[in-house]
């Protein structure tokens, strides 16, 4: 199916974290629509449609696809389109060609073609969502995804990024840790908890933070344990031991901020 253009706005909200209201919300979508739209993403995760079967995928689909039309986020396939699929030969159900609106068809097009992104898995006691940033010049799209399999797609400036990041990213009744750095434990398997793991297991919120470029094959992850307990960033480089950093509050914080102009510096000497 190739996605192409036309009108605009539908009102749909998921339940994520609140966001600022200077932020310019798009659309929501599920997996199976993003999948129906060519909005596959190998860095962004599908967390419903993925866990199908394919034959079941393949159903999912066909019922999103029905959504999207009832929605007016794509238009019914022309009669030369029709005949131009039959005339190419094959199955009944051999994709056609269909015109999607236009603020759909340019954050799919957004999400696929930016030089960066930032990605949260968060956990919570209500349970998982993801947060995904994806930077361009001045602007960035944010994907918000529950663990149900929704997208929330809303667009804002740069400069909003970083708050928005860290209010994701942080918990807000964040207190500050004190001490010394902590190795992690190799493996606690038939041994008593470590310390470590009991502090951190008290977090409100867990988030693994990575900031990539498209070209990255292993970029480091960084993990955030906040809540009224403390505050501690767990570094991972490849083989070597996970660090456990007790920090103050705003200093995780402006860790986070500082991650991420980090990264943006040397996409821009990339190029």
């Amino acid at each position: 199916m190739t996605p192409s253009a036309t009108p605009s706005a539908t009102t749909t909200t998921a339940s994520f974290p609140p966001t600022r209201a200077d932020v310019a919300y798009i659309e929501t979508l599920t997996d199976e629509e993003l999948a129906v739209l060519g909005g596959e993403d190998p860095l962004a995760v599908r967390p419903y449609y993925d866990e199908l079967p394919l034959t079941a995928q393949e159903v999912a689909k066909q019922v999103a696809f029905r959504g999207l039309l009832a929605r007016g986020i794509v238009d019914p396939p022309s009669a030369e389109a029709v005949g131009s699929a039959r005339a190419r030969g094959g199955s009944p159900d051999l994709a056609v060609d269909v015109m999607v609106r236009e603020d759909v068809q340019s954050l799919i097009e957004l999400r696929r073609g930016s030089p960066m992104l930032v990605a949260l898995a968060r956990t919570t006691s209500e349970g998982h969502d993801y947060w995904y940033g994806y930077l361009f010049d001045d602007m960035a799209l944010i994907e918000e995804i529950t663990e149900t399999g929704l997208h929330r797609f809303s667009l804002i400036r740069e400069n909003q990024l970083l708050d928005l990041l860290v209010g994701a990213a942080v918990h807000p009744a964040a207190a500050d840790a004190a001490g010394e750095p902590v190795r992690m434990p190799d493996d606690v398997q038939g041994r008593p908890t470590a310390p470590i793991l009991q502090t951190l297991g008290q977090a409100l919120l867990r988030a693994d933070f990575v900031v990539r470029h498209r070209s990255d094959v292993a970029p480091q992850v960084v993990g955030l344990f906040t809540g009224p307990t403390g505050s501690w960033l767990v570094t991972h480089r490849g083989a070597e031991p996970s660090i456990a950093v007790p920090m103050r509050a705003d200093q995780l914080r402006e860790q986070v901020r500082a991650l991420v102009r980090e990264a943006r510096e040397l996409v821009g000497r990339r190029g």
